[in-house]
């Protein structure tokens, strides 16, 4: 009788313990999968954020001012009131909605910038998109640089648009 109480015991215990392993492999699976498609979601964002400010740019001769007033000059989406940069695209129907990163916190999110000539060594006034950081490999990081700064170092692990006016 203890033989079989211990059988249904020792059956019992490892079911549950493949149950757990089920579950904890399907979360980091699922966990995965989500990153990834949060990543294609910035990717495709880029895309309409770059299109947008090239359709900015031509259509008013500029490229949005940004009006951060925080010190280090950036307009984040994490930051509600240092949007104004989306703000102004939206509200030209340059975009057709606000739009920031899927997670929006402080090591995801997309911020601009726009320069003025001679800053960093550039000739012409500038500006800088970035999204900050993808949640895994990203194989294209963009591109972009004065002669004294190179744009996407600031976010190695993310992607960065550079244009000058």
């Amino acid at each position: 009788m203890n033989k079989e109480i211990f059988r249904n015991t020792i059956g019992k215990v490892l079911l549950v313990i493949f149950i757990a392993g089920l579950l904890i492999s399907s979360t980091i699976y699922l966990n995965k999968r989500w990153a990834k498609i949060r990543d294609i979601r910035r990717q495709a964002d880029a895309k309409s954020i770059v299109k947008a400010l090239d359709f900015y740019n031509v259509q008013f001769g500029e490229y949005p001012e940004n009006l951060d007033d925080d010190g280090e000059g950036w307009d984040m989406s994490n930051e509600e009131d240092q949007r104004t940069f989306l703000e102004t695209l939206s509200k030209v129907g340059l975009l057709p909605s606000l739009i920031f990163d899927p997670k929006n916190n402080e090591t995801h999110f997309y911020r601009y910038q726009k320069f003025n000539r001679g800053d960093f060594g550039c000739s012409r006034s500038f500006a800088v998109f970035q999204i900050f950081s993808f949640e895994t490999k990203n194989n294209n990081p963009g591109s972009g640089s004065c002669p004294d700064m190179d744009w996407v170092n600031l976010a190695p692990e993310g992607f960065t648009w550079f244009s000058e006016e």
